[in-house]
């Protein structure tokens, strides 16, 4: 059986969300997903570590998890800080090289709003970050949320605070 990506976001879900991050789609492997904590390999620089766990667990912690432990550690230390993690598209796909991936996420970002109500998450669009993980749909967040953040992936591990770009 599949990851359930709605029940393990869940568990770390804090009461009042601060900051919202908004990635693209769970890893289109289905094997792993940011609220599954696991061992990372930790074996190349954090700046050359295209992980979202890497990203946001440097970002928030200036170090990535060297351990399971470690891992659900941050996560919870994330949930204390009022920080969540949603995707644009609940279910894993392919969006690099993909066309058909990245309409989705296009027709995805134009439907956020309704997911976000669906699941109770009102926070205000300055309090939004949307990770990038490529620019192609820039134009579309801007247009449905103008007063989000939005940083590439590496921009944002290698910084310590959010800045409105």
């Amino acid at each position: 059986m599949g990851i359930d990506y709605l029940r393990e976001s869940e568990k770390y879900r804090p009461k009042t969300i601060k900051t919202l991050l908004v990635g693209e789609a769970p890893p289109f492997s289905g094997k792993t997903y940011f609220y599954v904590p696991c061992t990372l390999a930790n074996a190349i620089p954090v700046e050359n570590d295209r992980g979202l766990p890497a990203t946001i667990f440097n970002h928030y912690f200036q170090e990535r998890p060297r351990t399971t432990d470690q891992y659900i550690n941050f996560l919870l230390k994330l949930k204390e800080k009022g920080i969540f993690l949603i995707d644009i598209c609940r279910e894993p796909i392919k969006v690099r090289g993909c066309y058909e991936g990245l309409a989705r996420i296009i027709a995805g970002i134009q439907k956020l709003r309704l997911k976000m109500a669906d699941r109770s998450i009102h926070v205000p669009d300055h309090d939004i970050v949307f990770l990038l993980a490529r620019n192609n749909y820039v134009k579309h967040i801007r247009t449905q949320f103008p007063d989000s953040q939005r940083f590439t992936w590496k921009h944002f591990r290698m910084s310590s605070e959010p800045l409105v770009d």
